[in-house]
């Protein structure tokens, strides 16, 4: 359950030139996480680092964020499954332990990938991603933004279809807070030295 003051998700996405409307998410995420779990005061419901560019350095706030947040939502695109960034992210995450709760079902993660912008199917899936269930906003009452999301991404429905976008958001929201509650995970302190680019190892 979320304490202490850490984040209740952490958000990896690549840099690019787009990141403003990557911004205009994690706001519209944070918002909708912050009326569904209780953290202390003062607390922020994600962590997003905005200054680093792919290729920076770690900063102890960037690791003290990935080492204790609780899920780590993945902005799955082309760049993404390219960045060297986001690979050490992704593998810093994953070597926190998931403790499963009483009552709670098994899972192997909190790690939350997440469709922000279609790619090519030639394109080679990094295997760490494709061993991971990718979120999908299923009971919806229009089944056709389901169909949209997994064929246009977040970015996409932010430009054709912003109601399906919000409803997107809210779902991935209730998600998010529910691996929280029911899956925590141990913290961590990571240092820079012995992280690695988790997306090059071999499929």
């Amino acid at each position: 359950m979320p304490s202490n003051g850490e984040p209740v998700f952490f958000l990896s996405y690549a840099r690019t030139a787009g990141s403003r409307r990557v911004v205009d998410f994690f706001n519209d995420l944070s918002t909708n996480i912050a009326d569904l779990v209780d953290p202390e005061v003062g607390a922020e419901p994600g962590f997003m680092d905005k200054s680093i560019p792919g290729g920076g350095r770690w900063t102890d706030e960037l690791l003290h964020a990935v080492g204790s947040c609780h899920v780590f939502v993945a902005l799955l695109s082309m760049p993404f499954l390219n960045s060297t960034w986001c690979g050490m992210e992704w593998y810093a995450f994953a070597r926190r332990r998931v403790v499963d709760k009483e009552g709670g079902s098994p899972r192997r993660t909190a790690i939350l990938p997440v469709i922000w912008a279609p790619w090519p199917g030639h394109v080679r899936i990094p295997a760490a991603v494709s061993e991971v269930q990718r979120f999908s906003p299923e009971g919806l009452p229009d089944a056709e933004i389901t169909t949209l999301y997994r064929d246009e991404g977040l970015l996409g429905l932010q430009r054709i279809r912003p109601d399906a976008y919000e409803s997107v958001v809210w779902r991935l929201a209730r998600r998010v807070a529910d691996i929280a509650y029911t899956h925590p995970v141990e913290p961590r302190v990571l240092r820079r030295e012995h992280l690695r680019d988790i997306f090059q190892e071999s499929t």
